[in-house]
């Protein structure tokens, strides 16, 4: 069965989105893609350690696409993502990106822009509301980052994103201060090495003599790779170099709605009786340590809450 993707005002394609990506990657030839969803479904049902094995199929041809086709990385996703749900709890608590959180738009704003660029690439935007920076409110933002990483591997099909981090209505010092660094380091984690988020470049806008600490910070969570496409700028202007002004949302001098109208909508959506049960349904698809075959525990998991992987700030 071919996934259907159906545009709406949250999430919106190309014309030839599905035969591009999946070419993108190998797996546009006919019954290439069901065979290495057949591979990955019988694969999770031998897992004795996942507590739940049953995932979508269209949910499992996501993994293979964030994970340019190879089966082995999305594997590793997968379980990564499982084992996050078990080891830090704290971060899947919540459901309803509408009734779980009222207040946080007020504190920090978190969408996916609507359209994609011309090779399938989605831009992601993320700006700090408000100079009073608490822990509690960055808690709060991992936690609704976790419902929208749901919905995306549930809805979208980009290639890859753009991620742009705008802080600059706020004091380093204080985001410094009130950001606990293992949530933070998981947050970031749960982007790129459990949902598997292709990251073709980070995009931070901030005229703050410390966004320096910020960023040393991040390339500690991020790879190589990434860390390399992490870019600071002072205006939002000198993003239109990188990325086309009519993908962009209206706070930054495009062409789309506000980053306020976009992420009402988005939580409208995020907020459905469909999505919320959704939500529910995954929050067991957790694990089992002690199903887990022994040695499969190793340097692979380095970085995941509960290792002791330490982050420098200074």
């Amino acid at each position: 069965m071919s996934v259907t993707l159906i545009s709406n005002n949250i999430l919106q394609f190309n014309t030839n989105t599905l035969e591009d990506v999946r070419k993108e990657f190998n797996l546009h030839d006919p019954g290439m893609m069901e065979q290495t969803i057949d591979i990955l479904y019988d694969w999770c049902q031998k897992q004795d350690h996942f507590v739940k094995k049953d995932f979508p199929r269209d949910y499992l041809e996501r993994f293979i696409i964030y994970a340019k086709g190879s089966l082995e990385k999305a594997k590793l996703r997968i379980d990564r993502l499982c084992t996050m749900r078990t080891m830090a709890p704290n971060l899947f608590e919540k459901s309803n990106a509408k009734n779980d959180f009222p207040d946080l738009r007020d504190f920090y704003i978190n969408v996916f822009m609507p359209k994609l660029t011309e090779d399938n690439y989605r831009i992601h935007v993320a700006k700090m509301m408000t100079k009073n920076i608490t822990p509690s409110g960055f808690l709060k933002t991992y936690q609704h980052a976790a419902i929208m990483c749901e919905y995306i591997t549930v809805y979208d099909y980009a290639q890859g994103f753009y991620s742009i981090m705008d802080l600059s209505d706020v004091n380093m010092a204080d985001v410094l201060t009130n950001m606990n660094l293992a949530d933070f380091r998981n947050n970031i984690n749960l982007f790129t090495e459990c949902y598997g988020f292709r990251i073709a470049g980070i995009f931070i806008i901030s005229t703050s003599k410390m966004i320096d600490a910020f960023v040393k910070i991040l390339k500690q969570i991020v790879s190589d790779k990434i860390a390399q496409r992490i870019n600071v700028f002072k205006t939002v202007t000198s993003l239109h170099e990188f990325l086309p002004k009519e993908l962009l949302p209206e706070d930054f001098g495009g062409d789309q709605k506000s980053l306020c109208e976009l992420y009402d909508e988005m939580n409208e959506e995020m907020s459905t009786e469909k999505h919320v049960a959704h939500m529910k349904e995954m929050q067991l698809t957790c694990t089992n340590e002690n199903l887990r075959q022994s040695g499969r525990f190793d340097e692979e998991y380095l970085g995941m809450p509960g290792s002791f992987k330490l982050l420098s700030v200074d």
